[in-house]
């Protein structure tokens, strides 16, 4: 079993389809960040089979999450404070999104 610590503030990521999770690090310029990122791939999960998993420890004003009721509305955003979750925001479709795909 694989064990990644708890964070004190931010945020993780759940319920990502296996083998998105880099390209939602990358929507969310998680690159240019100076903050810790775990990413968990091809987790084991009673409800999707495997999935992947984003735990970002930052200011969780730092990022726009918009962008991922875009992606995938189904991923679970679990906000953390304090070590605990705080808040559980429910992803939908943005009215309007810029910079995200690139044609």
């Amino acid at each position: 079993m694989l064990n990644v610590g708890k964070i004190e503030e931010g945020f993780v990521l759940d319920h990502i389809q296996a083998g998105m999770a880099m390209s939602i690090y990358h929507h969310l310029q998680l690159d240019k960040l100076d903050c810790t990122v775990a990413i968990i791939k091809n987790a084991r999960s009673d409800k999707m089979g495997k999935k992947d998993i984003l735990k970002v420890e930052c200011d969780v004003n730092m990022l726009d999450l918009d962008v991922l009721g875009f992606i995938d509305h189904n991923i679970t955003v679990n906000v953390i404070k304090n070590g605990d979750i705080v808040e559980k925001k429910e992803l939908k479709l943005p009215k309007q999104i810029k910079n995200v795909i690139h044609c």
